[in-house]
């Protein structure tokens, strides 16, 4: 299948690929995946990890000199979220280094905060393919809420601090007038006198509860996985995910409001129904 812009996976730029795509034709070059350009190692080692997990996709996440030299992998039911990666050291003078990456390998050789402790690699492919087996796996439920967690957080962060801006806009008043104010609410019965008061209170008249009730607003959170046949959910507050391999088992509250999110923007928040976090994940808020 021809890669177009539509079903492309990688982090690379689509156009750097085409233009890798193209020169690479035009050079004659050997070893492909598909219609990804590779250095020879690497189509040898991907290939071998494709026969023993055949659903494995790769992504395009480095180009070098015309081809690409790190592939990301993911797989069907979450092709924005990668497993890890594979890569090899074609600089080697004694034979390529095979080398897998994934943020559940701890490499004691190298400092936590070093891009090394979440590589290993070989010279020997047999041995990098075990540790491609053990650590690039499917993702589940849990590993794909934990890495929208944090569109969560900035979700109601955003959410409570525009109330309290609006808020706290309306009601930043400069001492002049509140002295004139003041001196106002003495000689008579409180009428406002000036604008901005005027304001603050039609504001607070307006949407003073919502706007109190938004600054400390905490909803309840569901994270929503929706996969090509099936979808799972999860509140924060619960130990596994449901899935369900049929619309009509979903709970009408999450139905309902994931209709809504699903024509909404990557990053949109809409209060009391959630966030939209990719085409495959949300946040609905209950």
């Amino acid at each position: 299948m021809q890669t177009t812009f539509e079903n492309y996976v990688g982090t690379v730029e689509f156009s750097r690929f085409q233009t890798a795509v193209a020169t690479a034709r035009e050079n004659n070059h050997a070893y492909w995946i598909g219609d990804i350009p590779v250095h020879k190692e690497l189509q040898k080692f991907f290939k071998a990890l494709k026969a023993k997990r055949y659903n494995v996709v790769p992504c395009v996440d480095g180009l070098n000199n015309g081809y690409c030299f790190i592939l990301g992998i993911t797989f069907p039911d979450a092709l924005g979220f990668r497993s890890g990666k594979i890569s090899i050291d074609y600089g080697a003078t004694d034979g390529a280094a095979f080398a897998v990456h994934s943020e559940k390998i701890e490499n004691e050789k190298f400092s936590v905060h070093s891009d090394g402790y979440h590589i290993r690699q070989s010279k020997d492919m047999a041995k990098a393919l075990k540790l491609a087996l053990k650590f690039l796996t499917p993702l589940d439920h849990d590993d794909i809420e934990a890495r929208c967690d944090g569109k969560l957080s900035s979700a109601i962060y955003t959410l409570n601090n525009e109330a309290k801006e609006k808020m706290y806009n309306k009601l930043s008043i400069g001492r002049s007038v509140i002295a004139q104010e003041v001196a106002h609410m003495i000689a008579c019965g409180y009428v406002p006198a000036t604008t901005e008061f005027q304001k603050a209170l039609d504001l607070l008249a307006a949407e003073g509860a919502e706007l109190r009730r938004m600054q400390s607003y905490k909803p309840r959170a569901c994270f929503v996985w929706v996969k090509p046949n099936s979808l799972s959910y999860k509140f924060k507050d619960d130990k596994e995910a449901i899935v369900c391999t049929s619309m009509d088992d979903v709970p009408e509250l999450i139905r309902n409001k994931l209709a809504v999110l699903q024509i909404a923007n990557n990053s949109d928040v809409i209060a009391d129904v959630g966030i939209r976090v990719s085409d495959i994940t949300y946040w609905v808020f209950a």
